[in-house]
């Protein structure tokens, strides 16, 4: 029997620079453990199935579809929704997520297109122009005493987040056909759509696609060639600043494809314009 589509088929995880193989498997692992399919890589400073498949038993079919990128928005390029996770304060505004918060919303935005989620380095987690290319962030509270978590201990919280809006996702859709892998997690009757903690189940209303990666970084291209046209005798750090806060403000507007593509038309009018006057 075919297996049914999940509503994490959308959902990617993007590694930024990792730097132990050993980490990567045990990504891998838990992506397996929770019916996550898709990871990229970004620049990884190693990338061994052989010794993956070693640490990570049974999750061949998924080491195989690991894909490696040169860059950042080579990875991102088709991704709408892009949430980052950090646990240290930035200057930059941006959402804040609790996993368990973030978990629905990325599952109804992975309905219309593919959603990501960024891990950074071991050592430093994600540099600001990584977080620059997000929507908002995940953040794991944890004890004051000890605030860092491990990469693949943060996986592991925001992939089981996942996997039970999932799991409740499926339970609120009683039509929906019943398979070996849904009908022990499914519940009967008003429990179906119960959540631990008393929080709503997932929203499952269409939601429109958000600009891709590709497209949001040819706006924030245009954002730079106005800044540039209207004032060409500042120096490359104030415009860089300046551009650095129109990118956060639109991050935090989400536009759509068509948003996004209509304001990009307008700033390079504008800049042809304004390299005229």
């Amino acid at each position: 029997m075919p297996m049914q589509p999940s509503p994490l088929d959308g959902v990617t995880l993007v590694l930024y620079q990792p730097q132990d193989v050993v980490n990567v498997a045990a990504i891998i692992r838990v992506m397996s453990n929770f019916g996550l399919s898709d990871l990229r890589l970004v620049e990884p400073a190693a990338f061994d199935p052989y010794r993956i498949a070693g640490i990570a038993h049974h999750t061949e079919p998924l080491i195989r579809r690991t894909r490696r990128f040169p860059t950042l928005d080579d990875a991102l390029a088709d991704c709408g929704l892009t949430l980052g996770t950090t646990g240290r304060p930035r200057e930059t505004e941006r959402r804040v997520y609790l996993p368990r918060e973030a978990a629905p919303e990325v599952l109804a935005h992975a309905r219309a297109q593919r959603v990501a989620i960024l891990f950074g380095p071991e050592q430093d987690g994600l540099p600001n122009h990584a977080l620059d290319r997000c929507h908002g962030v995940i953040t794991i509270p944890t004890h004051p005493f000890n605030r860092s978590l491990n990469l693949a201990q943060a996986a592991l919280v925001i992939a089981y987040e996942l996997w039970t809006a999932a799991m409740l996702l499926d339970a609120s859709q009683p039509d929906a056909p019943v398979t070996p892998g849904t009908a022990a997690r499914r519940a009967p009757g008003p429990a179906a759509t119960a959540v631990p903690g008393g929080a709503a189940p997932p929203a499952t209303g269409a939601i429109a696609p958000l600009a891709t990666g590709e497209e949001r970084e040819a706006l924030f291209a245009a954002v730079e060639g106005l800044l540039q046209a209207l004032y060409p005798g500042s120096g490359p750090a104030r415009r860089a600043q300046a551009a650095a806060r129109l990118r956060a403000l639109l991050m935090r507007a989400q536009p759509r494809s068509e948003e996004a593509r209509a304001l990009t038309n307008l700033l390079r009018h504008a800049a042809r314009a304004g390299g005229r006057s």
